[in-house]
C-alpha cells in the first residue's frame, strides 16, 4: 500500500510539474497569467492523476517494464488529457489553453515513462556482479555447452562475471561470443588466464578424458585458480546441461573419467517396450542401470533389492525426474529361490541386469558363505528362471577380481561368470556377461575412504606403495555394459577397456592436492600392509583367454575354455554351498581348485 501511494505521488508531482512547465513554456515570465490559468491547470492535474488510478498503474510490478507496460503509461495519459478536454467542452465557466492542456499531457507521458524506465533500471541493476566482480571467470570450450553456461552465469550474477572464452577452434580464435572474446589457443591456457587476471576457470567440454584435464590442471595448478567442470555427458540429466550440475573438480575428473559414446539407438531398441528388471537396484551400479534404462522408455522397470532404503531412495529419484514410466519396488533376497520365482512368475520381465552382489573383498573374506549364496547360488537361480520364463536378453555384472581370484569374493564371482557361460550355450535368452574394474564413487570405494580421512585431518592409509587398480566412473561403466548388452549372445564375456591402471598412491596425492593441502605435509600417509585376499594390481584377462573387438573400442568379447557343462557347474555350486555352511573353508578352497585352477587363496 506503501509502495503504491509513493508512485502515486510521485505520479501527481510529475504531472503538476508538467502543468507548471507548461504555463511557462506559454507565458514566459508572466507571472501575472500563470497565476490566472494556475488553477484552471491544477483541474487537469487531478482528472489526469484519476485517470492514472482508474488505469491501474498502481497494479503493475514495474521492476520489470517493457513496451507492453509503457503502453499502459500511454493510455493512462492519453484518456487523462482526452477527459480534461471533455470536462473543459461541457464546463464553460473556466477556458484551459489547448496548447497547455496538450504539453502538460506530452510533458506527463514522457517523465512518467521516464520514471518507470529508471525503476525498472535501479531494481534491475546488477548490484551483486558489481559485488562479485572479483570472480572472473574463463570458460574453457567456445561450444553449445560453454554458451549455455554463459548465459546462464549472465541471467545469475551471484556466481561472477565471465571474462573470456578458450578455445582451440582456429575459426573461433580472435571472434567474439555474445560480446565475450574467444582466445587461444589451449596451449596458451596458463598466460591467457594470468593476462586477463581469472579467479575461476570453468572447464565445459563433457567428452573431455581424464587425461586431457589432468593435462590442464598440471598447467595451471599454481596460479591457485578455482576450477569447475561439467558433468560427463552421461552425468547430464536428460542429456540437457543445467546451471545446477557445475561442479567443483574432483578426481574422477582427474584420474577416472573417458570420452565414451554409445549407440543409443541401437541400446533403445532392445530395451523400448519391454519390462526390465534391475537386481542390486539400490546399489552403486545397479541404481545407475536404472537411470539410464529408464531413459530409453522401457514399458516397465522392476526394482529389485535386499535393502527397503536403498530401493525407496532410487525409487524416489526415478519417480521425480520420470514420473510416466511404471516402477516396481520389489524386496527380496536373489538367493530365495521362492521369493526370485514369484516375481518372475508375476511380472514376466524381458530384460534382466543382474548388479546384485557382496563386494567388499575383506568382508566377504571373514563370511565366505554369503559370498558363494549370493554371488555363486544366487546368479545361478537368477539365470534359471529367466531361461524358464523365456527373459530375453540376461547381463551378469562381474568384476575383474573374478580373474586369476586371490578372494573368496572374486571366486564367487568366478563361479557366477562360469554357470553364465554354461546356461548360455543353446540357449533362447541371450546370456551376457560384463566383466570390468573398481568404479569411483561406489560404497565403500578406495576415493570416498581417502576423502573421509581427508575431511579428518588425515592420515591416508594404503596398504602398498605399489598397488595399482582400474578405474572409470559409475555412468560411463554402465552406458558400456548396456551397449554390451546389446551384443550378447550364447553366454558371451565382455571386457570394458578400462584403461591404464592407476597408482593408488597417485591417486591419494591427487585428492589431497585437489582439497588443497600438501601430500606429506598437511595429510600424511600411511602403508599399513596388504589384507588377506588383495592383489597388488589388478587382471581383465585368464591367460588362456582370447581377446576380439566388438563394434564398440571399448568393448572387447573374450573367449575361453569352458568345460564345464550346466549340470557340473551347477552341482559345484552346490557342493561349495554346502561346505560353506560347514566351515570347511580349506575343503572348499581344495575343491575347488579342481575346477578353478588359477585360483590363489591363502586359507
Amino acid at each position: 500500500m506503501i509502495r503504491k501511494f509513493t508512485l502515486f505521488s510521485i505520479d501527481f508531482l510529475i504531472t503538476l510539474f508538467s502543468a507548471v512547465l507548461s504555463l511557462f513554456i506559454r507565458f514566459g515570465f508572466d507571472f501575472e497569467s500563470i497565476k490566472e490559468f494556475f488553477s484552471v491547470s491544477l483541474i487537469q492535474v487531478i482528472i489526469m492523476s484519476v485517470s492514472y488510478i482508474l488505469n491501474l498503474f498502481y497494479s503493475i510490478v514495474w521492476s520489470y517494464t517493457s513496451l507492453k507496460e509503457l503502453l499502459i503509461v500511454f493510455r493512462g495519459t492519453l484518456l487523462g488529457y482526452l477527459a480534461t478536454l471533455g470536462f473543459f467542452y461541457f464546463y464553460r465557466g473556466a477556458v484551459l489553453p489547448r496548447s497547455i492542456g496538450f504539453l502538460t499531457f506530452l510533458s506527463s507521458l514522457v517523465l512518467i515513462s521516464a520514471s518507470r524506465l529508471f525503476l525498472s533500471w535501479y531494481n534491475n541493476i546488477d548490484f551483486k556482479r558489481i559485488k562479485n566482480s572479483e570472480k572472473r571467470i574463463a570458460i574453457l570450450g567456445a561450444n553449445n555447452e560453454g554458451v549455455a553456461l554463459f548465459d546462464e552465469i549472465n541471467r545469475r550474477p551471484e556466481l561472477g562475471r565471465v571474462i573470456c572464452f578458450v578455445d582451440d577452434e582456429k575459426k573461433n580464435i580472435g571472434r567474439k561470443i555474445r560480446g565475450i572474446p574467444v582466445k587461444g589457443p589451449i596451449n596458451d591456457l596458463k598466460k591467457i588466464l594470468e593476462d586477463y587476471n581469472i579467479t575461476e576457470l570453468i572447464i565445459a567440454l563433457p567428452n573431455a578424458t581424464s587425461k586431457y584435464i589432468r593435462d590442464i590442471v598440471g598447467n595451471i595448478r599454481d596460479l591457485k585458480i578455482q576450477i569447475k567442470v561439467l558433468p560427463g555427458i552421461y552425468e547430464l540429466t536428460d542429456n540437457k546441461l543445467k546451471i545446477v550440475q557445475l561442479r567443483q573438480l574432483n578426481v574422477e575428473d582427474i584420474i577416472g573419467r573417458q570420452a565414451v559414446k554409445i549407440n543409443f539407438k541401437e541400446v533403445e531398441e532392445y530395451i523400448k517396450d519391454k519390462t526390465v528388471l534391475v537386481t542390486g537396484a539400490g546399489g552403486s551400479i545397479g541404481s545407475e542401470i536404472c537411470r539410464q534404462v529408464i531413459k530409453l522408455n522401457p514399458r516397465e522397470l522392476l526394482l529389485l533389492g535386499r535393502g527397503e532404503n536403498s530401493i525407496y531412495e532410487i525409487y524416489e529419484e526415478l519417480k521425480e525426474n520420470l514420473p510416466k514410466i511404471s516402477l516396481k519396488r520389489l524386496i527380496g533376497d536373489i538367493s530365495d529361490q521362492r521369493r526370485m520365482q514369484m516375481i518372475f512368475q508375476e511380472f514376466k520381465p524381458s530384460i534382466v541386469f543382474h548388479a546384485a552382489a557382496h563386494k567388499h573383498v575383506d568382508i566377504m573374506q571373514e563370511n565366505p558363505v554369503e559370498a558363494f549364496r549370493v554371488n555363486s547360488f544366487g546368479t545361478k537361480i537368477l539365470a534359471d528362471l529367466s531361461e524358464k520364463f523365456e527373459v530375453e536378453r540376461f547381463i551378469f555384472i562381474s568384476t575383474d577380481k573374478a580373474v586369476n581370484p586371490t578372494s573368496i569374493m572374486g571366486l564367487s564371482k568366478r563361479l557366477g561368470e562360469i554357470y553364465i557361460k554354461s546356461v548360455g550355450k543353446g540357449s533362447k535368452t541371450n546370456f551376457g556377461i560384463v566383466r570390468f574394474g573398481n568404479v569411483f564413487g561406489s560404497r565403500g570405494s578406495v576415493p570416498l575412504k581417502f576423502k573421509k580421512q581427508i575431511e579428518a585431518g588425515g592420515p591416508i592409509t594404503i596398504t602398498d606403495p605399489r598397488m595399482k587398480r582400474f578405474f572409470m566412473t559409475i555412468p560411463e561403466a554402465v552406458a558400456l555394459v548396456l551397449q554390451a548388452g546389446a551384443y550378447a549372445k550364447s553366454g558371451d564375456l565382455f571386457v570394458l577397456d578400462m584403461g591404464e591402471q592407476i597408482s593408488i598412491e597417485a591417486l591419494a596425492r591427487e585428492m589431497i592436492l585437489l582439497s588443497g593441502l600438501v601430500p606429506d605435509q598437511d595429510i600424511k600417509i600411511v602403508y599399513t600392509g596388504m589384507r588377506p585376499g588383495e592383489k597388488l594390481y589388478e587382471e581383465l584377462f585368464l591367460r588362456e583367454e582370447k581377446v576380439f573387438k566388438t563394434a564398440h573400442p571399448k568393448i572387447m568379447k573374450v573367449e575361453g575354455k569352458n568345460s564345464f557343462s550346466r549340470e557340473e557347474i551347477s552341482e559345484i555350486i552346490l557342493k561349495v554351498l554346502e561346505l560353506g555352511y560347514q566351515k570347511k573353508l580349506k575343503d572348499l578352497i581344495e575343491f575347488l581348485s579342481k575346477y578353478v585352477p588359477d585360483l590363489s587363496i591363502r586359507i
